[in-house]
């Protein structure tokens, strides 16, 4: 049985616990959080005197595992505290907000022997792990192209019911500061971290040239607009689009897009191309050359279901039960993770993973103000 402590009880800290309570061998023994009022349960500790509370906690309770799930300019230092504890952690993304926060954690955790699992879902998903079983085999050629993004209008999460950004209520009040001082994509994990392991990034391939571009900022102060509330509004400095073309040692394309502040369907933007064919996440469809209709896609489902990935073969069907908000992809995640615990080398990524995922925040920054230099 492992014991689990959770830093940060908001909204996914709040899922993640559902999840975990419908695990094998986990008892969640404790929750930090400065915001949180109330124990979601009798056999589970709450520790809310403040920001540093957490570490009480940990002396206290002696974890296996902390998930740590507060928000991203605190994942370091928590994850810091708890490696130098010596105890495993699974760190919710963003993870580091710099190339700088990443070094410590690397070399603390590896003299201390933890384990860092980053938390990023989509890695799991049933589709994502599908695919990267037909690109292993060559389904796909020689992969030439890879696209992905975050795109998710979140502009409801951003403004208050009462229609003031980061204001009470608004469910990422804490995201709001990186929206008012950093130009750059501000999440890129979601659409690159599959393509990063697709491309075989830090493990057969490297980073040859990046450069980015953005759009105008319009989308939150249209918005704003709608409240009609007088005063002076803030500066948006994040961009609405922002495009990020990465090219790799091998010849690779990587397309990545942050689009979070315009109306739209959520949507990953995934696309796969190669030397026999392509795969498109939104269609659900595929094209293979000599196997596809002449010119036409076909339905992806049945490649999908024969290349199942073997941990899909062995849980999915519990983590669509259990996780329908999303499709089964983080009762995987966990599952893995508590596997892995036991029998290391099971988890696909690891802490240098998420340092790669991450750079592209500051690397898409850098890029952009160089192009406004040469301007």
């Amino acid at each position: 049985m492992y014991r689990v402590c959770l830093v940060g009880f908001g909204y996914r800290g709040r899922y993640l616990l559902q999840l975990l309570q419908q695990l094998p061998s986990v008892q969640v023994v404790g929750i930090a959080d400065p915001q949180a009022t109330e124990s979601p349960g009798d056999e589970i500790s709450l520790y809310n005197r403040g920001d540093q509370d957490y570490r009480r906690m940990i002396e206290h309770e002696r974890p296996d595992l902390v998930v740590i799930a507060s928000p991203w300019q605190c994942h370091t230092e928590q994850a810091l505290y708890c490696a130098k504890a010596g105890i495993h952690i699974a760190l919710e993304i963003r993870g580091g907000t710099s190339w700088e926060d990443y070094t410590p954690l690397l070399e603390v955790a590896e003299v201390a022997g933890v384990r860092i699992y980053p938390l990023e879902n989509t890695v799991f998903m049933r589709e994502v792990m599908a695919i990267g079983q037909m690109i292993e085999q060559g389904v796909f050629g020689e992969i030439l192209y890879l696209r992905g993004g975050y795109r998710h209008d979140l502009r409801h999460l951003l403004v208050s019911p009462s229609g003031e950004l980061g204001g009470e209520g608004a469910e990422a009040a804490w995201r709001v500061r990186y929206y008012l001082e950093q130009e750059a994509d501000l999440y890129p994990t979601h659409g690159f971290a599959p393509l990063a392991l697709w491309a075989r990034l830090r493990r057969e391939e490297e980073i040859k040239r990046l450069e980015a571009l953005a759009s105008s900022s319009r989308g939150l102060a249209a918005y704003l607009d709608r409240y009609a509330i007088e005063g002076q509004r803030p500066s948006i400095l994040t961009p609405d689009i922002v495009t990020t073309q990465i090219e790799t040692d091998r010849g690779i394309l990587i397309s990545l897009i942050h689009d979070t502040t315009l109306p739209r369907p959520k949507s990953l933007d995934y696309e796969v191309q190669g030397t026999k064919g392509i795969w498109n996440a939104d269609r659900r469809a595929l094209y293979l050359e000599g196997m596809s209709p002449e010119g036409a896609w076909q339905t992806d489902e049945p490649y999908l279901q024969h290349y199942l990935h073997p941990l899909w073969r062995a849980w999915g069907e519990e983590a669509l039960r259990i996780d329908q908000h999303h499709q089964g992809m983080d009762y995987m995640m966990l599952r893995t993770l508590l596997e892995d615990l036991a029998h290391p080398g099971l988890y696909p990524t690891d802490l240098n993973d998420l340092a790669l995922w991450s750079s592209i925040t500051p690397r898409s920054a850098a890029s952009l103000a160089r192009g406004k230099l040469r301007n």
